[in-house]
């Protein structure tokens, strides 16, 4: 139990530094005059697949998993130290959703409360030398054991299908 209690919440210390990639950009409201066709691209982990799908073959390995988090991390990463404060998280995935978001405000106080509360115990758990930041040393072995959990036929590539809850 304790096991996946800990890959739990290291799953999600990775959501939340690429939680952008799996945001939907808001579609434009469409014009009375005529109807606004959206093509609307991949969605939740599927967007960070082919985000991080650098080689455009439809799989992502364990180093374009790995580059995009790096990225993602890095980008999270106000003041360059190579590490994340709770605040630099926090700030970083504020300024995601209001970039993804725009005028649609914030989420309800309920939900707020739910993730700053899940965002403790993640950094808490992602937090191994319990310094108050965590770097990617601490995060990848995290991400590694995740990316290998979900790689179904071990083949050491992801593709949407071993995605849990892809529906074709």
């Amino acid at each position: 139990m304790n096991r996946f209690l800990t890959l739990g919440v290291l799953s999600a210390t990775i959501v939340a530094t690429s939680l952008p990639a799996f945001a939907q950009a808001p579609a434009p409201a469409p014009n009375s005059q005529t109807q606004v066709q959206v093509e609307r691209g991949p969605r939740g982990p599927a967007r960070f697949l082919a985000m991080a799908d650098t080689d455009r073959d439809g799989r992502v390995t364990e180093a374009e998993a790995l580059n995009a988090l790096s990225a993602r991390f890095a980008e999270a990463d106000a003041n360059k130290d190579g590490g994340l404060t709770k605040d630099e998280l926090t700030a970083f995935l504020q300024s995601q959703w209001q970039a993804h978001r725009g005028d649609r405000g914030a989420p309800p106080e309920r939900a707020r409360q739910a993730m700053e509360t899940r965002l403790d115990a993640i950094f808490r758990a992602a937090d191994a030398d319990r310094d108050g930041r965590v770097t990617m040393d601490e995060v990848r072995p995290i991400a590694l054991a995740l990316f290998r959990a979900a790689d179904k036929n071990n083949d050491g590539a992801l593709e949407v299908s071993e995605l849990r809850g892809h529906r074709r």
